[in-house]
């Protein structure tokens, strides 16, 4: 009796463990042809702040808070091991990333805000397995945020709100995990030091 009591146990740990494991993944893309198991994380940042002085400029330059700021994603993401850089090909964006890029010598990726989706298959497929920073606008970040997370969790940005961004991990089983972080630049902040 005590046999047949422990062999049902048994089975029931094993179906439940067999039950745990076969849990569907529902991440919209697979891993690459190709490709090892590997974790990939995006940082989705609005652009600084934007000089609104002339409402007819479709293209206005950071205004010198603006600059303050970029300057200081700089030092959050020193230490990031940042692989890509993306932004759309407005002077705020690219005025955002560059002392980021600046850093990291790297180069800038131009993606158009207006396409329905940057989060495409050939993105993944590029951006997989690296740290990725995307520069881009109130609408289009927490847009992007909603695409890979496959839910309508975040709102567009406030026009006045520049201190938050996202932050996309996704593990090397392609679980994914979103958080917003807020960074306000502080007041004693020199940005002409060295990184």
């Amino acid at each position: 009796m005590k046999t047949k009591h422990l062999l049902l146990s048994l089975s029931f740990i094993t179906l439940l463990f067999s039950c745990q494991n076969s849990e569907e993944n529902t991440f919209q893309f697979d891993i690459p042809e190709g490709k090892a198991p590997m974790a990939t994380t995006y940082y989705f940042v609005r652009h600084a702040g934007k000089d609104t002085t002339d409402s007819q400029n479709k293209d206005p330059q950071l205004t010198e808070e603006g600059i303050r700021r970029a300057n200081y994603l700089a030092t959050y993401f020193a230490d990031k091991e940042l692989d890509l850089f993306y932004s759309t090909d407005y002077s705020r964006t690219i005025q955002t990333l560059i002392p980021t890029i600046h850093h990291y010598k790297g180069d800038i990726l131009s993606y158009d805000p207006r396409k329905d989706s940057l989060f495409t298959h050939d993105f993944w497929k590029t951006t997989y397995g690296k740290n990725v920073l995307v520069v881009g606008h109130s609408n289009t970040s927490p847009k992007f945020v909603n695409e890979i997370i496959s839910e309508t969790k975040y709102e567009h940005l406030d026009e006045n709100t520049y201190d938050v961004f996202f932050q996309i991990k996704i593990d090397k089983n392609l679980n994914v995990m979103d958080s917003l972080i807020t960074k306000k630049v502080p007041a004693n902040f020199n940005y002409n030091q060295e990184l």
